[in-house]
């Protein structure tokens, strides 16, 4: 990885101390790491009076604590997600506990019609609750929460920032990694639609990065003949609503953070460079710590692409 400008630094008591960097990091075929031998158990998770969610808990041995891992949109929890939960696992040290998304699930149930009205209106706190309530049943499989990382990708990232303040009096909060957040500036459907599509061009050259990995490949062609996630047009429109709005950027700001590492792909249109660098500058200003990085070449569907997730992986959450 190369640094494509200097680290920011502040002086805190009169230490000069290293904040922020910007690391650029290559497009690259090879996937360094085999695929780690992490234990991952699937769960179907039904709190009283909630609909039937899925969830994964990815196990290493002697686990130092617990990674929530929040997916993307339309996220079915597969071959595909289990590799991914045991490239975190095994990068990481820690325990991954994965839940579909409320209203994007196997199921099919809606979200909740008091919770979509306020999706509607573009907030998003009582969907994260919503979501925190699958999370909270799935953690009663964790052996160690004395460390917490929270990890996000897209839609996820926007749970993961509204969970902060519950998931941190559940434990110490080590650090939040999110990749492509897409809710960091305001836009209309439209716009959102239009950027998603954009995106969605990308995706070949995202998966064409996965050709010559033999059990990559296999774990691709597995999850297309498994369930899919469903949900209505109603839903829909109301989780992008929900990514429409800058919520994400704004909640940022009032929680309390330890380190936060950031990704986004160059060319990616639903994560805006301008508004991910603001982003960035605003938790330089904050003096919060932590990578912020860019891979070349791809767009906002770069967590297709296993070479990706496992330099990110690295680069996010190796101790």
């Amino acid at each position: 990885m190369a640094l494509d400008a200097a680290e920011a630094r502040a002086s805190i008591n009169g230490v000069e101390t290293a904040l922020r960097s910007r690391v650029s990091l290559p497009l690259d075929l090879r996937l360094a790491r085999r695929r780690p031998e992490v234990a991952v158990v699937p769960r179907v998770l039904r709190p009283s009076g909630l609909p039937k969610l899925d969830a994964l808990v990815a196990t290493p041995s002697d686990p130092a604590g617990v990674l929530v891992y929040f997916p993307g949109f339309d996220t079915p929890l597969g071959s595909w997600e289990r590799a991914k939960c045991q490239y975190l696992a095994g990068v990481s040290g820690l325990q991954v506990v994965l839940t579909e998304i409320p209203g994007m699930s196997r199921y099919g149930d809606s979200i909740p019609r008091s919770v979509r009205s306020d999706m509607l209106r573009g907030h998003i706190g009582s969907w994260a609750e919503l979501n925190l309530a699958y999370i909270s049943e799935a953690l009663a499989e964790v052996v160690n929460t004395e460390t917490m990382q929270v990890f996000g990708y897209s839609t996820g990232c926007s749970l993961a920032v509204a969970a902060l303040p519950v998931l941190a009096e559940w434990g110490p909060i080590e650090g939040l990694n999110l990749v492509e957040p897409v809710a960091i500036t305001k836009r209309n459907i439209a716009m959102l639609q239009a950027h998603n599509l954009a995106d969605w061009t990308r995706l070949p050259v995202s998966l064409g990065t996965n050709v010559g990995h033999g059990w990559v490949m296999d774990a691709l062609r597995a999850q297309r003949r498994e369930p899919k996630t469903k949900y209505g047009v109603v839903d829909l429109l109301a989780i992008g609503m929900v990514l429409s709005s800058a919520e994400l950027a704004a909640r940022l700001d009032q929680v309390e953070l330890a380190h936060c590492a950031l990704a986004r792909g160059s060319r990616s249109s639903l994560c805006q460079r301008g508004d991910f660098d603001q982003l960035d500058e605003a938790l330089s200003r904050r003096h919060v710590p932590g990578p912020t990085i860019i891979v070349e070449g791809l767009g906002h569907q770069l967590w297709h692409s296993f070479p990706t997730v496992a330099a990110l992986a690295e680069a996010m959450l190796a101790p």
